[in-house]
């Protein structure tokens, strides 16, 4: 009997069944391509920010060929961007549309305006965070955020806050919690809401309202152009650059932070193979030069988070998004 031979033979069986049976997972998780154009929805109108950041990763998929079909952005707004949801809800197991969304995915749920929660659908990954600003216009004489919560602690309602969307979303959150730390009454603040951020800086420019409450990329032009004055950002700490200037709510004394994640999701029902593909095609992008430039130029964050960890990611959000609803009052 050659000993030798045998080993061998067994070896090289084993070794046989190996191969054949790592290779089969690895392919398969990489052989779904889309195979008709991508819907990349979004909640909100067109020059928002999440429609700034849809156009970007539109124009980086196609320049680059990272994608074999064509890549149609879709504005879904209305319903505090519930209706960008069910859109999203209805086309179960159709990884061809996918959905650019913030906080009010949560907190439409929390509140009871929406049946729709996180769980409903397939979550892929986040690409970037964003943090809020509180502003007026330059001639306001309201001079620094202290002064603004000063003076709503006081009469709650005596000045209108801009915010986009709806209520309940982070740009609520960036002076609500602030006025509640201080002991206001956040339940009489003159919250309107407008159809989007941009829509609502347009109107405090033009004095129509007061404050406005948004993210700090659709204010920053604004405020270098000399048109707002950036009261407040929502940021644990300074900024860098030329926002280095702007003190944080927690410099003011009120112990606030506010940041804007914006995920990207699926219907329900994708499979593993579909998932792999969108998380593959997001670590790609989220590495690229263009994107960090995109990041950049709108003082967004660069924050990714892969979709394995995607919903714990929300799964906490949640209970902190119900805890702070739970405190302005606005949780069902």
């Amino acid at each position: 009997m050659n000993l030798w031979s045998d080993k061998h033979q067994i070896a090289h069986r084993l070794l046989g069944v190996i191969l054949l049976t790592i290779p089969t997972f690895s392919v398969g998780a990489a052989e779904w391509k889309p195979q008709r154009p991508i819907e990349l929805v979004v909640p909100v109108q067109g020059g928002a920010s999440m429609d700034h950041a849809a156009r970007a990763l539109q124009q980086i998929w196609q320049e680059r060929k990272m994608l074999n079909v064509p890549v149609t952005v879709v504005n879904k707004p209305g319903a505090g961007q519930s209706l960008a949801a069910i859109y999203l809800h209805q086309a179960a197991g159709d990884p061809h549309r996918v959905l650019l969304v913030g906080s009010t995915l949560l907190t439409n749920h929390i509140m009871g305006r929406s049946k729709l929660k996180h769980s409903d659908f397939t979550v892929l990954g986040q690409l970037f965070t964003e943090y809020m600003a509180v502003s007026v216009r330059t001639e306001s004489p309201i001079k620094s955020g202290a002064d603004l919560v000063s003076r709503m602690k006081l009469a709650p309602a005596a000045l209108s806050v801009a915010v986009g969307s709806a209520r309940g979303t982070t740009s609520h959150f960036a002076l609500a919690m602030p006025l509640k730390r201080a002991g206001g009454d956040i339940k009489l603040m003159r919250t309107v809401v407008f159809p989007s951020g941009p829509e609502s800086i347009t109107n405090v420019l033009g004095g129509h309202v007061d404050v406005v409450a948004g993210t700090l990329g659709a204010a920053d032009p604004h405020w270098r152009a000399g048109r707002l004055r950036i009261l407040a950002v929502t940021s644990p700490k300074r900024l860098s650059g030329a926002l280095s200037e702007i003190p944080t709510w927690r410099e003011q004394g009120i112990d606030v932070a506010v940041s804007n994640w914006r995920f990207l999701i699926a219907p329900p029902g994708l499979s593993e193979e579909q998932v792999a593909f969108w998380d593959d095609l997001f670590r790609r992008t989220n590495a690229l030069p263009e994107w960090k430039k995109i990041v950049e130029k709108y003082q967004w964050v660069d924050d990714y988070v892969p979709s394995r960890d995607g919903r714990k990611y929300l799964e906490q959000e949640h209970a902190e998004q119900q805890e702070i609803l739970a405190e302005i009052g606005l949780a069902k």
